[in-house]
């Protein structure tokens, strides 16, 4: 089973629109067939990314597009932005046995991408960054 990539949702974004961002996703992953048992892990990992993009891309609101698409049972969620290029596998690798939350709450973002979804791919483009998410078998097919 394939379904095209879902409408795209391009917005200027910020922390403020999260909830609206968060709402698009899980409206379309259920329109998909997306199991409800993936949402959490899907919001996570989008407000996450999101959140990432915002923070630390754009240093404040950005142009940001996201697209949700299906193939066979795995959900693929594309996230596209024009910030200055960032690879989430060059991040610093997080050691929970010994970090801190209370002395430095950040630094978590792509470990909880990484621990929600199966799969995280980086690639530049000539507009920028395109960051693919996959979690698989989540489909009802």
């Amino acid at each position: 089973m394939q379904h095209g990539p879902s409408m795209p949702l391009k917005l200027q974004a910020e922390l403020g629109l999260l909830s609206d961002i968060r709402e698009y996703a899980i409206d379309t992953a259920t329109a998909l067939g997306v199991k409800p048992s993936a949402f959490l892990d899907l919001r996570l990992a989008i407000d996450e990314a999101v959140t990432n993009i915002l923070t630390h891309g754009y240093d404040g609101p950005g142009d940001i597009e996201l697209e949700l698409s299906v193939v066979n049972s795995d959900l693929i969620v594309r996230l596209r932005d024009m910030a200055p290029t960032f690879d989430p596998a060059l991040a610093p690798q997080v050691d929970l046995r010994t970090s801190d939350l209370r002395e430095n709450p950040g630094g978590f973002g792509v470990f909880l991408m990484k621990s929600a979804m199966d799969e995280i791919n980086h690639r530049t483009t000539e507009n920028g960054n395109e960051l693919t998410m996959i979690k698989r078998d989540v489909v009802n097919i």
